[in-house]
């Protein structure tokens, strides 16, 4: 890919989230405040702060959140599910660093590892925007030339891991889903939900994280970007 091009892509690309799934913890959204001080107020910890996160959920149901009411941020957490979205607000490859580093070195060890949570799945996704144009041209990658108005579509794509083909116990895979067309009330794009699920469920997944990361962009660029031309 041209650098021009790279830029075009890079200006394309609105949000990015992580999610991850884990054992029902039920005393979880007990330690709610107790995990907002470290992650808002704990001068030892960099990666979140109050102006990040300035406004908190006053409603406490079955969950509580973080959020940024004028950038789009937000971290949502319940008993058995973490959500964290970043806006994308000028520069992707600097802002996703940021974002890689607020997952792997703070949610991960300071909240998954600190509570004990039993990884089930863990998902990256990326919203990018895209004119009809482009819609229309990913369609015809995956339909036949004579199905033609495709408005809005979703699909998935499962694989295995190298785990999962190369160890009797281990069933680990990678789902990728796509949503096309009108993702928003005020936008048409793609949202790519690269998913490694994790059978049986890990305890640790520290030594996972990182290189699903690299795995998730490698796959995005490769998925939607490169083929597309974005």
């Amino acid at each position: 890919m041209e650098e021009s091009d790279k830029m075009d892509y890079q200006k394309n690309i609105k949000r990015i989230a992580c999610g991850i799934l884990f054992n029902n913890s039920f005393k979880l959204l007990d330690n709610w405040g107790e995990i907002v001080d470290d992650m808002l107020y704990n001068s030892k910890h960099k990666q979140f702060t109050a102006n990040f996160f300035p406004n908190i959920s006053s409603q406490y149901t079955v969950e509580r959140n973080l959020y940024n009411a004028e950038l789009g941020h937000s971290f949502i957490l319940t008993s058995c599910n973490i959500v964290f979205t970043q806006s994308i607000i000028s520069n992707f490859d600097e802002e996703y660093k940021e974002f890689k580093t607020r997952v792997t070195d703070y949610i991960v060890p300071k909240i998954l590892s600190k509570y004990n949570l039993i990884t089930r799945r863990i998902g990256i996704v990326y919203t990018c925007e895209l004119d009809q144009a482009k819609i229309d041209r990913f369609a015809s990658l995956y339909f036949k030339p004579e199905i033609k108005g495709i408005q809005d579509f979703r699909f998935s794509k499962k694989e295995s891991t190298i785990k999962g083909r190369l160890f009797d116990k281990n069933n680990d895979f990678i789902n990728k889903i796509f949503t096309l067309g009108n993702i928003s009330d005020s936008m048409l794009g793609i949202i790519y939900d690269y998913q490694l699920h994790l059978e049986p469920p890990k305890a640790d997944i520290r030594d996972e994280i990182d290189n699903f990361f690299t795995c998730s962009k490698k796959k995005f660029e490769d998925d939607v970007i490169n083929p597309l031309g974005v």
